[in-house]
């Protein structure tokens, strides 16, 4: 098969026009995009329900993704990229290593049982995302990812809106709002504000009725983030406007001078006003760091307990098994006395896995794309934060856990995106034209290093 191996540059082409394949009529992204939606409807449903709604909506996922992974491996593709995906053996190195320490686990059943729910998981997304590699070039992939969440990350909000919410409140913190907690609105706005951002000035495919939409809804999505109480979403949202600040290549000094002041006076707003969600949290914060809090104790009792059973470093107190093995390990503790859970995926991963399967993990997955993104994307886009942040207040390995396709599908992304494409020749592949040829050209840099 005759193939050309095409020159990388970022420089290149922004105005020409997207004649690639359309993800409109991908059936693998329609289902992708129901696996994410279904996370946050089930998520949804269950506060509505009173819990009555999570088994079934729990069998409904695990089909789903059963019917996603044979549709994968199974349907005829029309590729117009070859791509080996040799990165994949990360994924099978994490699996293996953790499965190898399962046998040290304070609870082997629960440890199991949850590695067994998440493996099948991360299979669908690295094979998904090598899908994606195959047959779109890698900007298109990334807006194409970014574009399931900001629709899937908007259900909150019509929640609000629409199941009771109510546009004068000032504070929603530890309330439940139609759907979904305060929590929820904080991440889901935060997600949402990000992607909208970015997409905006950077998916050239937006129409313009979804442009107003989305922008609207952009403005609501502040207003309920800012009520939400949620410090991660502050956090986040913060850390993307200083991303916007200071990397980014798109706007002129004075466009960032307007939205520093913009900002600045809506922080002023929010600071002056006591009764605000804002400032309830900001003196909230204060106290705990005054006084410390639940978490933070926690988290010092799985230090102690490591240090006091070294083996346990290396092997971790096994996976989801936190609770298990400081009840195992400190006898005068109950159950009782452990009222709250890690709620921090790195923490979760750092005591159920160990010392090298964390590192592993962290050097890998998170530092990877951090630097990936700083490197190739952060001049442009702003999502990250959100993605990488808000998993150190809430455990994400769980598949049903409100954030975890983004964060593990956006690691996915990057863990391939600085290995080649190579489009497959015109001359044997007929849906890869010559506009396909000069549009490759664009923002696909990382590839050939």
């Amino acid at each position: 098969m005759h193939v050309s191996l095409l020159p990388d540059t970022q420089a290149a082409s922004a105005a020409i026009p997207d004649t690639r394949p359309s993800s409109k009529r991908d059936y693998h992204v329609v289902l992708f995009f129901w696996n994410v939606a279904m996370v946050i409807i089930g998520y949804g449903l269950a506060n509505v329900t009173g819990m009555a709604s999570l088994a079934p909506m729990k069998i409904l996922r695990i089909v789903l993704l059963a019917f996603s992974l044979i549709y994968l491996f199974n349907s005829r593709k029309q590729y117009v990229y070859i791509f080996k995906g040799r990165s994949s053996w990360i994924i099978w190195a994490f699996i293996a290593l953790n499965m190898y320490v399962l046998p040290f686990s304070a609870s082997m059943a629960i440890s199991l049982e949850k590695f067994i729910n998440l493996v099948p998981y991360f299979i669908y997304l690295n094979y998904f995302i090598i899908y994606l590699h195959r047959r779109y070039n890698k900007e298109q992939i990334l807006n194409m990812i970014l574009n399931v969440f900001n629709i899937v990350y908007v259900i909150p909000l019509f929640s609000f809106i629409f199941l009771g919410g109510n546009f004068s409140q000032e504070d929603i913190y530890g309330e439940m709002v139609g759907g979904f907690i305060s929590n929820h609105y904080g991440w889901s706005s935060a997600i949402f504000i990000t992607t909208t951002v970015d997409l905006l000035r950077n998916d050239y495919s937006l129409s313009k009725k979804r442009r107003i939409i989305i922008f609207f809804l952009l403005l609501l999505s502040c207003y309920v983030l800012v009520i939400s109480g949620s410090r991660s979403g502050y956090l986040t949202v913060a850390l993307c406007f200083l991303l916007f600040i200071l990397r980014n290549t798109n706007s002129s000094l004075f466009v960032k001078l307007a939205s520093v002041l913009l900002v600045s006076f809506f922080v002023i707003q929010l600071y002056g006003n006591e009764n605000s969600a804002f400032n309830k949290r900001l003196d909230k914060t204060e106290t705990q760091l005054e006084k410390g809090d639940a978490r933070t104790q926690t988290y010092a009792l799985g230090y102690e307990t490591m240090a006091d059973n070294p083996s346990t470093i290396i092997t971790g107190f096994g996976f989801y098994a936190f609770r298990e093995a400081l009840i195992s390990f400190n006898k005068e503790i109950t159950i009782d006395k452990l009222k709250i859970s890690l709620h921090n995926s790195y923490y979760e991963l750092l005591f159920g896995s160990g010392i090298f399967i964390f590192t592993f993990f962290v050097v890998l997955f998170v530092l990877n794309t951090l630097l990936s993104f700083f490197r190739f994307h952060s001049a442009h886009y702003i999502f990250l934060p959100p993605l990488i942040f808000i998993p150190f207040f809430e455990n994400n390995f769980n598949p049903g856990q409100f954030l975890f396709f983004p964060w593990f599908s956006i690691m996915f992304y990057y863990m391939h995106y600085r290995e080649k494409q190579i489009m497959i020749s015109v001359h044997s592949a007929p849906e890869a034209t010559t506009t396909d040829l000069i549009y490759n050209q664009k923002n696909v840099a990382a590839t050939h290093e």
